[in-house]
C-alpha cells in the first residue's frame, strides 16, 4: 500500500480512538453519577484516572496512566496529519482553520484532564473532539 494511504488509514483509526476514548469518559461519568453523589463521583473519577493500561497481557510497570493513552491518540494524529500533508499538501480553508483550532482545545483540555478529570472537562472533551471529527469530515467533501 502506498504511504498516503497508510498514513490516512492511521489518521482515521486513531480519531476513532480518539472519540471512544472520549466517550469512554463520558459513560463513566454518567454511571457514576446514576450510583453516587458528586463528591464520591470526583473520587470516582480520580480512581479511573490512575488505573494503567492495557489492563491485561501486559507488565503492570509497562502499562501507561489511562490518560496518557490520549496524549497518545493525538500525537499520532498529530505526526499522521503532518504526512498526509507532506504527501498531499497542506490544505486552506475556513475548515482547515477551525479543525486546527479545535484540535488546539481539545489539546488543552487534555492537559486539563490528565491532571484532574471533571465532569464539566469531560463533556467538553466529547463536545469538541466530536467536533472535530465532523469538521475533518466535512473537509474531505470541500
Amino acid at each position: 500500500m502506498e504511504p498516503y494511504r497508510i498514513s490516512v488509514f492511521v489518521h482515521l483509526f486513531f480519531a476513532i480512538v480518539l472519540v471512544g476514548l472520549s466517550l469512554f469518559w463520558f459513560i463513566m461519568l454518567v454511571a457514576l453519577r446514576q450510583k453516587f453523589d458528586a463528591a464520591e463521583t470526583q473520587r470516582q473519577l480520580a480512581v479511573v484516572n490512575s488505573a494503567r493500561w492495557p489492563h491485561v497481557a501486559v507488565p503492570y510497570r509497562l502499562r501507561l496512566p489511562l490518560p496518557f493513552m490520549t496524549w497518545v491518540m493525538l500525537i499520532v494524529l498529530a505526526l499522521s496529519g503532518y504526512e498526509i500533508i507532506q504527501l498531499n499538501g497542506a490544505p486552506a480553508g475556513p475548515l482547515w482553520t477551525t479543525k486546527l483550532a479545535l484540535f488546539g482545545i481539545v489539546v488543552v483540555l487534555q492537559a486539563v484532564l490528565t491532571r484532574r478529570p471533571t465532569p464539566v472537562l469531560i463533556r467538553a472533551n466529547l463536545l469538541f473532539v466530536l467536533a472535530l471529527v465532523v469538521v475533518s469530515a466535512l473537509m474531505i467533501r470541500a
